[in-house]
């Protein structure tokens, strides 16, 4: 079988047709051609296509040529749902709410805002009043506020996150879900020192904590 008869290639082209906003023409060309697939994979044994897919992402390996003609593979991280993923900063009191989490991906504890992949059937604000839910066990949102989209790591993920400042009624520390370990309230000057000091290091949270300060 030829490998562009392969089920990550026909995933691949299936992905294309359903989302081609994610693959818009650029300085690096992305090939398709059976040929030409083919002949990739038979020189490097390197998959190409969806290469491996989660219940949050899709993990794509394209091929591609830059501008003088060289080829090579270049992956990146689809999410499953394409929109409504969101970032959000919570006040009660007058104290934002950031959550202390164990994050897999770097084997630590990480402090943040809240945040979440998007939903599907679900818009961003809709995701943000679900995502509190979850985490902070709050189910009263107001005065919801749209800061600006963030992209993380441009180098890697395929998508970016809608911003949000919203007050909420009440912050519950939900321990255990999903390696939630603990809630902080920081007012303003807390949270610009927690950056001072590398507490903070989460890169949508800095984003979002950039986009706060600019609209003041």
């Amino acid at each position: 079988m030829k490998y562009h008869e392969s089920e990550e290639w026909k995933s691949y082209l299936k992905l294309m047709e359903v989302r081609p906003e994610s693959f818009k023409d650029g300085i690096l060309k992305i090939i398709t051609d059976d040929a030409a697939i083919d002949s990739y994979y038979e020189k490097t044994g390197k998959r190409l296509g969806v290469v491996y897919e989660s219940e949050f992402h899709l993990m794509l390996v394209d091929l591609v040529e830059d501008r003088v003609g060289k080829s090579f593979s270049y992956e990146r991280l689809l999410p499953k749902v394409a929109s409504g993923a969101v970032v959000i900063v919570p006040i009660i009191n007058g104290k934002y709410v950031m959550v202390e989490q164990f994050r897999h991906a770097l084997r630590k504890n990480m402090l943040a805002f809240p945040r979440g992949y998007g939903e599907e059937g679900l818009s961003s604000e809709e995701n943000l009043k679900k995502e509190l839910k979850e985490e902070l066990g709050c189910d009263n949102v107001t005065n919801i506020k749209y800061l600006g989209k963030v992209i993380a790591d441009s180098g890697i993920l395929g998508n970016s996150i809608d911003a949000y400042l919203c007050d909420i009624s009440k912050a519950e520390e939900k321990k255990g879900y999903e390696g939630i370990v603990g809630l902080k309230f920081l007012d303003k000057d807390e949270l610009s020192k927690a950056v001072e000091d590398g507490e903070i290091e989460d890169g949508y949270t800095l984003s979002a904590i950039t986009l706060l300060n600019k609209g003041e």
